[in-house]
Parts: structure tokens; C-alpha cells; sequence
């Protein structure tokens, strides 16, 4: 978008909330929220993410199910646990099994080194058994 069709950045930052609620799911959302300091870095990385990152999510081109596999795949190739952490909750939020996630990592394996496709499998498992428990309490 250019010139009088661009958004402006309120606008901008409300869609990428919007998005960053749709492919996170509302509940991990505000459960990430709450948990969230309430200072100045908290706040400025917090609309960082909505208003760069997620408002990309907006795009056409991919649906949610395919960039949850593409953010899966990096963020095991980076070695970034937290953020691969709360998108594993998002790649099961969007239709992702856990075997479909577990070969993934397998995968991810070959091409990142076994070191990185090792922690992936860890947090994956962390983070299955938290949503099971979720799922049974």
C-alpha cells in the first residue's frame, strides 16, 4: 500500500494485535500478555511484534497452517527456544499434529545439525505435555 491507501500506524498496530490474536489463539495471547512486564522494554518489544511482525501475517499468500511451519523450521535453523517454544502452541493452535511437528524437527535435523533438531524435540515435548495437562485440568 502507498500514498492515501497505506494504514496508518495506529491502524497498522491494531491489525497486527488482531493477527498476532488469530494465529497465537486468543488464550495464549492473553495468557503471554498477563505474563508480560508492564515497564518500557516490555511495552516497546511487545508493539514491535504486533506491528512488524504480525502485521505481516496479514498478507495473502500463506495461510496460518503454512507460516507455523515456516516459523517452526527457522526458529529451530536459529536455535531461538523461547520463541520456538510459544510457536509450537501456535503450529498445534493451527492444525499441526504432534507427529507432523515431530517430523519437522526430525527434519530440521539434516539441514540445522542435530544439536539445534535435539532442542526443538525437547521443547516440542515440553511443550505437548503442557498442553495435554491444559487439555486434562
Amino acid at each position: 500500500m502507498t500514498g492515501k491507501d497505506a494504514l496508518s500506524p495506529s491502524d497498522k498496530l491494531a491489525m497486527g494485535l488482531e493477527m498476532q490474536k488469530q494465529f497465537l489463539s486468543e488464550e495464549t495471547f492473553n495468557k503471554m500478555k498477563a505474563s508480560r512486564r508492564d515497564d518500557l522494554p516490555s511495552r516497546v518489544s511487545a508493539e514491535f511484534i504486533a506491528d512488524i511482525c504480525f502485521s505481516g501475517y496479514a498478507r495473502p499468500g500463506l495461510t496460518f497452517r503454512e507460516r507455523s511451519l515456516m516459523n517452526l523450521a527457522m526458529l529451530t535453523a536459529l536455535n531461538r527456544g523461547p520463541e520456538l517454544r510459544s510457536h509450537m502452541r501456535a503450529a498445534r493452535y493451527n492444525g499441526w499434529t504432534e507427529e507432523q511437528i515431530v517430523e519437522a524437527c526430525r527434519h530440521a535435523m539434516i539441514y540445522c545439525g542435530v544439536p539445534a533438531g535435539r532442542t526443538a524435540l525437547a521443547i516440542a515435548s515440553d511443550v505437548f505435555a503442557e498442553l495435554n495437562a491444559e487439555k486434562e485440568g
